[in-house]
């Protein structure tokens, strides 16, 4: 039997990793892409547009969660749950129900906007140009939401290739080529909108045609007997998904939006120079979450709650050990960071984006729990949290903003996400018995601390430039593997997986 449980652990771990590569790479050339697209809209129209973009973001993202009504992270939790119990004829109903409901929602969410816009403009921000903005960026809401519904069924089913490709590459890839191609033809600030517009909806048709493509089975059931209770607990599941996503969204947004109120369009515009960068944290996160999900509530569904304990605990310190080299690039050199991608017009949010390193890395070295915590389908007490979390961080944005500015802000969403990436871990804990963080993860974080004692007087003595970056950058590395080696971080799981990578990858050179 335990022979056979390993087997099972093994099985999952390497279709993790197997899919964090392919995640490896389109993310990588996603952020090259999405950094691109930002930098022309920071450099070309600067730092007011560049904050109206941002609060037409922020909107667009509000207003998208409540239209969406949570469909997208339900169906990712039924239909796996579906996969795992052999029970798939019951998904094809709840994505056709689901699929009609969010494209009214959304028609009717676009109109909304566009009454709402004058107000928002002129009254709320008094920012004129906000209003064109908001009007373009409307018609991008049933775009986004559809395209939500089926990236939950590429990635329920495991289609992760095609998941990452749309998702990281495609949509990213036809925003920056809109966005150039407008401004060639003599467009004014107003491309940011429509190049954002025109790669929802190329986005929304390739992730239609590639699911109904690969899974025809969800798209030619018919209605059985029991489909209304079917459709009665999904939206028993996703409806508090909707204030959650709405939540963290503000979570998310309270900053851009609050700076906006209480400073200005152009502060707002600094500090979404350092948002993106700090979020760079996530990238490990991204790596291993698209098929976390999926996986532990298939093996949840078939019983096996050992092996999403083992999966679960491996992939908490895969995160410490990818994340750690990220956090302490972005902590000790915010100023290099900003000055390369952004311009020395934005270097003053270096502070900033050093605060929000942080605050990130505790994130993302714990974001298995509320994943945990949706397979229990705890998706209520996972809003809850989210509700006082949000309620602390306008709090903080509120007394800390006025004093402090963008620094402010960004100690008010540190603290914030912080305090509830540890409240899911301990819930998460009590709810499923799964501790998430195993011994090994105190020799990573060992080594990671000890690595960046030794890199940090190396960062003091150069001055800002690559040569600094490339000295600092190669002695962390090198230390840090090292370390990781001699502290015997790496257990026979890691060990199992990069000789099955190895293997993979040495057929295909011999190919």
């Amino acid at each position: 039997m335990k022979d056979e449980e390993s087997l099972k652990i093994d099985r999952s771990l390497k279709v993790i990793v197997n899919a964090s590569f392919i995640i490896l790479l389109t993310t990588f050339i996603s952020k090259i892409l999405t950094y691109l697209y930002r930098i022309v809209i920071a450099r070309f129209y600067g730092a007011e547009i560049y904050g109206v973009y941002s609060i037409s973001l922020m909107f667009l993202g509000w207003i998208s969660v409540f239209a969406g009504l949570g469909f997208a992270g339900g169906l990712t939790r039924y239909l796996s749950y579906n996969r795992g119990k052999n029970e798939e004829y019951k998904s094809s109903f709840l994505v056709k129900r689901t699929t009609l409901i969010v494209l009214i929602l959304g028609v009717i969410s676009c109109i909304l906007l566009i009454i709402a816009s004058d107000f928002i403009s002129n009254e709320m921000f008094k920012v004129p140009e906000l209003k064109a903005f908001l009007i373009i960026f409307s018609f991008a809401i049933p775009f986004s939401i559809l395209s939500g519904i089926f990236f939950s069924i590429i990635k329920s089913y495991e289609k992760i290739g095609w998941f990452a490709f749309i998702v990281n590459i495609f949509q990213n890839a036809v925003r920056l080529i809109a966005i150039l191609l407008l401004i060639y033809l003599g467009f004014n600030y107003k491309s940011i909108a429509f190049s954002y517009v025109i790669g929802a909806g190329l986005t929304f048709i390739i992730s239609y045609v590639v699911s109904r493509r690969t899974i025809p089975i969800l798209f030619s059931g018919k209605r059985t007997k029991g489909d209304g209770e079917l459709m009665k607990r999904l939206f028993s599941y996703s409806w508090p998904l909707i204030f959650f996503g709405f939540f963290s969204s503000i979570l998310s947004w309270t900053d851009t939006f609050m700076i906006g109120i209480l400073k200005s369009t152009g502060e707002v515009g600094l500090y979404n120079a350092a948002l993106p960068l700090a979020l760079l944290i996530t990238l490990s996160t991204d790596l291993f979450r698209q098929m976390f999900l999926p996986l532990i509530t298939k093996e949840y569904g078939k019983g096996n709650i050992n092996t999403v304990k083992e999966i679960s605990r491996q992939v908490t310190k895969w995160l410490f050990v990818a994340t750690i080299p990220l956090f302490i690039a972005l902590f000790l050199f915010p100023e290099d960071a900003i000055r390369i991608i952004f311009g020395p017009e934005y270097l003053s949010a270096s502070n900033s984006l050093r605060i929000l390193t942080f605050g990130f890395f505790i994130a993302s070295v714990l974001d298995v729990s509320p994943e945990l915590l949706s397979m229990k389908e705890k998706s209520k007490l996972i809003l809850a949290d989210t509700i006082v979390i949000v309620i602390i961080n306008i709090v903080l944005n509120y007394l800390l903003i006025p004093k402090y500015g963008i620094n402010g802000a960004a100690l008010s969403t540190a603290i914030s996400i912080s305090i509830l990436s540890i409240l899911f871990t301990y819930q998460a804990w009590k709810k499923t018995s799964i501790f998430i963080i195993k011994r090994d993860v105190i020799k990573v974080l060992i080594s990671g601390l000890i690595s960046f004692a030794i890199v940090w007087p190396i960062s003091l003595y150069f001055s800002l430039g690559f040569t600094r970056l490339i000295v600092s950058g190669a002695v962390f590395c090198i230390s840090y593997l090292s370390l990781l080696y001699l502290t015997n971080s790496i257990d026979y799981n890691d060990y199992s997986i990069l000789k099955a990578v190895r293997n993979k990858l040495n057929k295909k050179v011999s190919l």
